[in-house]
């Protein structure tokens, strides 16, 4: 279970940090008037991505996992 959700938040995290960069990108901005991103939270898009993305191994070390061969 740990490995299914902790693949679940790396990819949800990664999907937000590529969404959150390519809004974010001034793509084919010729000055720096045009340079805004596409919505205002793109940027903090792109850090919740960044933060999802290391709470993943969070969630690996702290779950449990289901080892037959502990050692009580």
């Amino acid at each position: 279970m740990r490995r299914i959700l902790t693949l679940l938040l790396i990819v949800v995290g990664l999907a937000l940090m590529v969404i959150g960069y390519l809004s974010s990108a001034p793509w084919g901005a010729t000055s720096v008037a045009d340079s805004n991103p596409a919505f205002v939270g793109a940027p903090s898009l792109f850090l919740i991505g960044v933060v999802t993305l290391l709470l993943s191994a969070l969630v690996y070390e702290l779950l449990p996992s289901r080892d037959d061969d502990r050692v009580e």
